[in-house]
């Protein structure tokens, strides 16, 4: 371990046995052994070495003052972008539920809040604006370049008041030493040198933090080593794996993704050939390759795509006997009107399940006959709630009240 003693690199030994050397205890000489023109000129050395660490010391001071600053004024830079981020993310999801997208249609002649004409309005044509899925990812990568600034700024923050700390002990020690210099020379000639004395007890002091600090660091350098060991350990295991996906994982992909792209022909999913869509080898999600299921589809093949991806796990699984419990819930599988032909063959796919032994449960706001009519002959249990709800009213006596 190397040590920056007075801008020069000593190692760690050297450094320890310079300052046992130093504290090592002996009888002071007396102010006239040292001589006045030597208590002068070390006074003089420590009076330029106080100017210079009481100069540093503003420098560093100033340059923490900057960098809290600077944190400070990322973190709300960051916290509105977050919370910014966040607005058109809500609006792209109700955007996603089927919402009226007239609201962000910003270059319109009226106000999309109180509808009333703009064009007295002073501010011109508003031009092209960015969707908001650029607007998102605009504000996701500044967001993210921020972050990097505001984590360079609190690791300089982190530094300057470290530095700051270590520079006033220093200029204690430098006053205590020219303190004890001045008496010298006004003390008689046979009192003990305090300046040689104040010398020693900074060189215990120093001595004292530095072997707590050597010490500190190679109990770290223990774990660093254990960590590295452990490293290694994970790192010879993983190459030992094989470098290519079994071939059973590709059958289950594979499985799956012909599940899915069925399902969804006869789902009626019309956004794009449903061919595209094929499941990912790292996530196992579906995905087309250069879009975004989510946000590239319409608000009901979205829909679509979630029932046959689920669906299909539950199908593919019970084809191979895995751990899945053939079980599946499924909360209005009709929405943003499915109409009536593929919401039939989606509840007659879904009734597959009792061929199996697996159950699928599904709510729908059809009536009993409507279900009945586009079931047919599958073999499902209809279940008529009429005005009761499967969320209980709220009692007087609330449990966590306890």
């Amino acid at each position: 371990m190397q040590v920056l003693v007075d801008e020069a690199w000593t190692s760690d030994e050297e450094l320890l046995q310079s300052l046992r050397e130093a504290s090592t205890p002996a009888p002071a000489p007396q102010v006239t052994d040292v001589g006045h023109d030597l208590i002068r000129e070390r006074l003089a050395d420590q009076e330029r070495e106080l100017t210079r660490l009481t100069t540093m010391a503003k420098i560093v001071e100033q340059n923490l003052t900057l960098n809290e600053k600077q944190v400070a004024i990322l973190d709300g830079r960051i916290t509105a972008m977050s919370d910014e981020k966040l607005k058109n993310q809500d609006v792209k999801t109700l955007l996603r539920l089927g919402a009226s997208s007239e609201v962000l249609d910003l270059d319109a002649a009226d106000c999309p809040t109180c509808h009333q004409p703009l064009s007295n309005v002073e501010v011109g044509h508003v031009g092209p604006v960015l969707d908001l899925d650029a607007t998102i990812s605009l504000l996701s990568s500044q967001i993210r370049t921020f972050e990097e600034m505001q984590r360079q700024a609190r690791e300089s923050a982190t530094e300057s008041r470290v530095s700051y700390r270590v520079i006033q002990r220093s200029v204690d020690t430098c006053r205590m030493e020219i303190k004890a210099l001045q008496a010298d020379l006004v003390v008689p000639g046979e009192y003990p040198s305090s300046g040689d004395i104040a010398k020693r007890v900074a060189a215990e002091v120093r001595l004292s933090d530095f072997t707590r600090a050597r010490e500190a660091v190679q109990e770290f350098l223990v774990e660093m080593q254990e960590l590295a060991d452990s490293i290694f350990e994970v790192r010879s295991e993983l190459s030992n794996l094989p470098n290519v996906t079994p071939q059973e994982d590709y059958r289950r992909r594979d499985m799956l993704q012909r599940s899915v792209r069925e399902q969804l022909t006869d789902f009626g999913f019309s956004s794009y050939d449903a061919e595209l869509v094929s499941i990912d080898e790292e996530t196992l999600r579906p995905e087309r390759e250069g879009l975004n299921l989510d946000t590239d589809a319409s608000a009901s093949d979205v829909v679509r795509t979630k029932i046959a991806y689920l669906n299909g796990i539950r199908e593919v699984a019970n084809s191979l006997r895995t751990q899945h419990p053939g079980f599946l819930m499924l909360d209005e599988p009709r929405q943003h009107e499915l109409d009536e032909d593929h919401f039939r063959a989606t509840l007659r796919r879904l009734a597959e399940c009792s061929d199996v032994g697996d159950q699928v449960i599904a709510t729908s706001a059809a009536s009993v006959s409507a279900l009945s009519v586009m079931l047919g002959t599958a073999q499902a249990k209809v279940i008529d709630l009429g005005s009761q709800r499967l969320i209980r009213p709220a009692t007087r006596e609330n449990p966590m009240d306890y």
